[in-house]
């Protein structure tokens, strides 16, 4: 089955356009249309029998998803206020019961004060399925959450700017309460940027995490605090070939015991426009995932990826990427809890039909080595997608 969809689906295969709108509109509105089939919907293990849910002994299915979305910004004098929506509904053809909405909306604010003083100021709400990609069993629940963040900078000099972020994340759970829980985080730094165009940024951030429910233990014995020192490096090398290097430390101490743990954090991504068609691309990270332990501890989250891109024709396109993910749950203690290893690998094909329309295709393939508990997995995915904008 999984064949004969894969062959189908490569007959619909056409996509990527331009948009009907241009950047400077003040309205601008799409409109989109996906179909998805995915071979594990759960991501249960390999050895794991679907019982959880009502639907048994099937881990397939394929989802219809219809969304609406757009973008108004308001330019007044040198600011710019804006509104951001995405709505959509899926369908699942055997577990309906994941059907339901999806929505992201948004509002900010791109300031300006004088000729020293610029930044952002941003709200937005979002609600979705959770992901079943760590969670071991399906248990179906969606999450909500709601941001609010600021960002300031202050030119000092020509070259040197002072920098400042603020920001607060609420998670709420409808099924795992547990999980609820907030972030506030607080940065400064100063940034540096070359007349040759590279740019060096020294941050440090401060971060709160704390959990509203009980979960075995008190809820504000479960949270964590953290500070992160990073220095980052911005440099278009030559007109062909990017850089983006950060590197730095991350101290977070636990509210459970005061245990504290030092870890070294970073990213780097390299660009290389390779021929006028042809655009590679790798990286590498290791960095924590702040709402990512259930309990009393913290994922340390490694990440590698490469991929190409070649632009066959002004309305064709092709990518291919592999990525690697490894993550590492240890509590506060120093036990570690589960170490999991995910490799995914995928082609598309984009195809621009009109200046307006946009058709994207993939195949997606995945596959989870889990080293502490027995939860390997494996998944491919099929998808089709139409986006029009108006």
């Amino acid at each position: 089955m999984f064949k004969n969809k894969l062959i189908f689906l490569s007959v619909l295969t056409i996509g990527n356009s331009q948009a009907a709108y241009d950047q400077e509109d003040t309205v601008k509105l799409f409109a989109d249309l996906a179909y998805v089939y995915d071979s594990n919907v759960f991501r249960l293990s390999d050895q794991q029998e679907n019982n959880s849910t009502r639907r048994h002994q099937q881990k397939s299915d394929s989802s219809i998803t219809t969304g609406l979305g757009g973008r108004i910004d308001l330019p007044l004098s040198r600011q710019n206020v804006y509104a951001t929506a995405q709505v959509s509904y899926s369908n699942y053809l055997v577990f309906d019961e994941l059907n339901g909405p999806a929505w992201d909306l948004g509002l900010g604010w791109n300031w300006v004060v004088g000729n020293q003083w610029s930044g952002n100021l941003a709200a937005s709400t979002s609600n979705a399925l959770s992901s079943f990609d760590d969670v071991r069993t399906s248990v179906v629940d969606t999450v909500q959450t709601n941001r609010v963040s600021w960002s300031a900078n202050y030119q000092l000099l020509s070259n040197w700017a002072l920098i400042a972020n603020a920001a607060y994340v609420q998670e709420d759970h409808d099924v795992r309460k547990y999980q609820n829980a907030n972030n506030r985080n607080l940065g400064a730094g100063v940034r540096y940027t070359s007349d040759r165009g590279f740019a060096l940024t020294l941050l440090h951030n401060w971060l709160e995490h704390k959990y509203d429910e009980n979960f075995i233990i008190p809820a504000d014995l479960r949270g964590y605090t953290e500070q992160n020192t990073s220095l980052g490096l911005n440099w278009p090398v030559t007109a062909k070939f990017n850089a983006n290097v950060t590197a730095g430390y991350t101290q977070w101490k636990s509210d459970f015991n005061g245990q504290k743990s030092t870890k070294p954090t970073g990213a780097i991504d390299l660009v290389w426009k390779a021929t006028a068609k042809t655009t590679l691309s790798t990286g590498a990270g290791q960095n924590f995932d702040s709402f990512g332990s259930n309990f009393v501890g913290r994922d340390l989250e490694r990440n590698a990826y490469i991929a190409a891109d070649w632009q066959f024709s002004d309305k064709s396109k092709f990518g291919a990427r592999y990525n690697y993910r490894q993550v590492e749950t240890e509590t506060s203690n120093g036990l570690r809890t589960q170490d999991s290893i995910y490799d995914t690998y995928q082609l598309s094909y984009d195809y621009k039909i009109l200046r307006s329309m946009l058709i994207r295709s993939y195949v997606q393939f995945e596959n989870r080595d889990e080293k502490i508990n027995q939860f390997d997995y494996s998944d491919e995915q099929i998808g089709v997608s139409l986006k029009y904008n108006f």
